[in-house]
């Protein structure tokens, strides 16, 4: 009985000593979390765009990461260059200018970083004005309005989950207006914002300035429920264009490009985008065109235009695009204006 007594002491005393010793051993080794146990990865880009002159030239964004290493995709073809700081606290951007069309070039650098089995992916979004062109941009994915742009009704305009939001009331809505004018007169300009409407209408004003009569209200409404949509067109007291219910609907007699009719809510996302843009014809004989969009792997596309019309308008002096929320709520993205001096 004394004996089996001592043999289950001298058991115990052992593995305790084999689990002090294993400690002391752990405790002497270098720690290498792995997988799960490393900390998740972080990568935070400020601003999240980069928006070039047509000119080219060199811009940077500012990095938050805890990565050791971060990791490029492939660059746009109108990219130089694109270099991340030794300390991972800053991306340089190089683009070539833009010596071969009046539209805006659009593009994505992709950035990846790991940690353990985890990984985080961060779109960086390119913007360059066409030839010959500056670029007046605003994104509104920060948390603080732009710099400069001007509201009849401060409390109807807010920002924040990437977008702004403009309330309106009720006709004439609100504008919101930036701190850049442009003038249309024998020159070409490319505009273009993206919106999506709450069961609200809303769009831009063009060529804002001292003279109504040269303003051109342009607004757009949709109706989820059956997938149509309108647009109204007016230039000073003139009606353009009251295309209830047309958007997609085929050909009218100023078409400017082919139209498709809306694709279904499963193939497109829900935002749409506005573009106003001068041809190779005369300034004052701008397109209007609703384009719908589908974003995919952090790179939001144009789908096809559903509405596209050219229209003639009175010639209009130096002014301003304005945002318009007509009815209820509208909210709107990369505001994008390439324009001449």
């Amino acid at each position: 009985m004394i004996s089996k007594i001592m043999n289950i002491k001298i058991t115990k005393i052992f593995f305790s000593a084999l689990a002090i010793l294993l400690i002391a051993i752990s405790c002497n080794e270098e720690y290498d979390p792995i997988g799960p146990n490393k900390p998740s990865p972080v990568l935070i880009l400020t601003p999240l765009e980069l928006a070039f002159n047509g000119s080219g030239g060199t811009l940077s964004s500012k990095i938050s990461t805890n990565a050791e290493e971060i990791t490029l995709g492939d660059l746009p073809d109108w990219i130089e260059s694109a270099t991340i700081s030794e300390d991972n606290t800053t991306i340089t951007v190089v683009a070539k200018a833009n010596t071969t069309s009046y539209d805006v070039r659009r593009s994505n650098i992709r950035l990846t970083c790991f940690s353990g089995d985890n990984s985080v992916t961060q779109d960086l979004k390119l913007y360059e004005a066409g030839k010959d062109s500056k670029l007046s941009f605003a994104a509104f994915s920060g948390k603080s309005l732009p710099a400069g742009w001007t509201a009849d009704d401060p409390s109807t305009v807010s920002i924040g989950n990437s977008y702004l939001s403009l309330k309106a009331t009720g006709a004439p809505g609100y504008l919101y207006t930036p701190n850049t004018s442009f003038s249309p007169e024998g020159q070409k300009y490319f505009f273009s914002v993206d919106i999506r409407m709450n069961g609200g209408e809303g769009g831009v004003k063009l060529y804002v300035n001292e003279n109504p009569l040269q303003v051109v209200e342009i607004y757009m409404g949709y109706n989820a429920a059956t997938n149509r949509g309108g647009i109204w067109v007016k230039n000073g007291e003139t009606w353009c264009a009251m295309d209830d219910g047309t958007i997609g609907s085929g050909d009218c007699p100023n078409k400017f490009n082919d139209v498709s009719e809306i694709p279904s809510a499963e193939e497109r996302d829900d935002w749409w985008r506005l573009c106003v843009f001068t041809t190779e014809t005369t300034p004052n004989e701008p397109v209007v065109e609703v384009r719908s969009l589908k974003t995919f792997n952090g790179e939001t596309r144009e789908i096809a235009p559903n509405y596209s019309r050219k229209f003639s308008f009175v010639k209009a002096d130096q002014g301003s695009i304005s945002l318009w929320g007509r009815n209820r709520e509208s909210q709107f993205r990369n505001y994008v204006l390439s324009y001449q001096e």
